[in-house]
């Protein structure tokens, strides 16, 4: 027992054999290999993603400067489209303090002339006379002795009432003014009872009178407004009695114009009845009131009418002279302005040169100062005005005012004008 116990276990000899260290450096040495291929390897990777890193980054560079070179061309350019803008800007405004110091202007040269502002007016023919006729109490129209247009002589009777009624007083009150007469002849009536049925008698003539239109004056029955049978008070207008051996031209002046209106005007008056003929008068009457409607007033011409040519009624035109003078000072109406009841023109004084006269236009281009000064119209018109003072004749003054103006404002003579049309 004690020899089995002390006795060896017997090694398997191929599980327990000599380490062979050449193959242990062999595989360490294949690791070490491996592992070296594989730092390098890594190290081969890092070095491309370098190279690649630094690739990326130098393109970047590229784009960035790229860019960097397209902003400053923009920049650029946008500078110099500002620096434009401002230049022209600049311009501009030097052009336009230019233009605001010298403004184009057309002025007219101030002259002497023959003045006359003539009105145009339309009217119409009225009789010297006419007259309405009515008569003086109530009845039935009877008769009209005369058509219209008819020949009437003064005292003829134009028309008639019926005077039944009339005649009856009348013959009654002749009877007994009759009766009172003889008594009082025989001492049977006072004085008093018979003047009492003279003056009845006298009333009833007067009564019959009134059934009658007596003509006024030799003239013509211009119209009949009632025919007989028909009931007439004193209010109806039953004719019209017309006497044109001289005749009215009959006028309406608007209210605008009524101040230039005087007695003892020149009119000249045209008819359409008539139109190779000039009928001239003078003003004779003015009406003193304007009319509400119309807002006009009544002017009238006398006329001979020896052969009866001119006809009431006819429509006539007329050309009033309402004022003339010789050698007046005159400006157009639109080269003045009114300020604080004070009248003020704007004087051109021309800096170069005095330029020609005599021509329209003649001295344009010129420079020249404004001169702003006061002057007192004696007479305006729409068109012309006459100045008494602050103008002489040959001075320049600004045509149209067609802004302000103000005193040393400098100025180009465009045009000078020498006419008012």
């Amino acid at each position: 027992m004690m020899n089995d116990q002390n006795k060896k276990p017997d090694v398997d000899k191929k599980r327990f054999k000599k380490p062979d260290f050449g193959k242990i450096m062999a595989v360490f040495k294949k690791i070490k290999i491996a592992k070296i291929m594989e730092k390098a390897k890594s190290i081969k990777i890092d070095r491309i993603k370098r190279i690649v890193t630094i690739e990326r980054v130098k393109k970047n560079y590229v784009w960035i400067a790229l860019g960097v070179l397209i902003l400053t061309l923009f920049l650029a350019r946008t500078v110099k489209h500002i620096r434009d803008i401002g230049w022209r800007h600049a311009k501009d405004k030097r052009e336009m303090v230019e233009f605001l110091e010298t403004i184009p202007v057309k002025v007219y040269k101030v002259k002497r002339m023959d003045f006359k502002d003539m009105l145009p007016v339309m009217g119409r023919i009225e009789g010297f006379r006419e007259i309405d006729l009515r008569f003086e109490t109530s009845g039935i129209l009877e008769s009209f002795n005369f058509e219209e247009g008819e020949r009437i002589l003064e005292g003829d009777i134009i028309a008639s009432l019926n005077q039944k009624d009339a005649l009856l007083k009348l013959k009654y009150a002749a009877l007994e003014m009759e009766k009172a007469k003889k008594l009082y002849e025989l001492g049977g009536h006072d004085k008093v009872v018979y003047e009492q049925k003279k003056l009845e008698y006298e009333s009833a003539k007067r009564d019959l009178e009134k059934t009658n239109i007596y003509s006024p004056g030799d003239g013509y029955l211009g119209s009949k407004e009632k025919s007989a049978g028909a009931y007439v008070t004193s209010q109806d207008k039953v004719g019209t009695f017309v006497d044109y051996s001289e005749v009215y031209a009959t006028f309406d002046v608007i209210e605008e114009d009524s101040p230039k209106m005087e007695l003892g005007q020149n009119v000249e008056i045209f008819l359409d009845a008539y139109p190779g003929d000039t009928y001239t008068g003078t003003v004779d009457m003015i009406s003193p009131m304007i009319e509400g409607r119309t807002r006009t007033q009544k002017v009238k011409i006398e006329l001979d009418n020896e052969e009866n040519l001119l006809k009431p009624g006819m429509f006539s035109r007329a050309v009033i002279n309402t004022y003339e003078k010789k050698d007046a000072l005159i400006i157009p109406s639109a080269s003045f302005k009114k300020k604080e009841q004070q009248y003020f023109v704007y004087v051109v004084h021309r800096e170069e040169g005095e330029g020609a006269e005599g021509e329209p236009g003649e001295g344009a281009g010129d420079q020249g100062i404004v001169e702003e000064r006061a002057v007192e119209i004696e007479y305006l018109t729409h068109d012309m005005a006459e100045i008494g003072k602050g103008l002489e004749e040959g001075e320049l003054v600004i045509r149209e005012l067609h802004q302000e103006y103000k005193d040393k404002d400098k100025v180009e003579i465009t045009e000078v004008q020498e006419t008012i049309f």
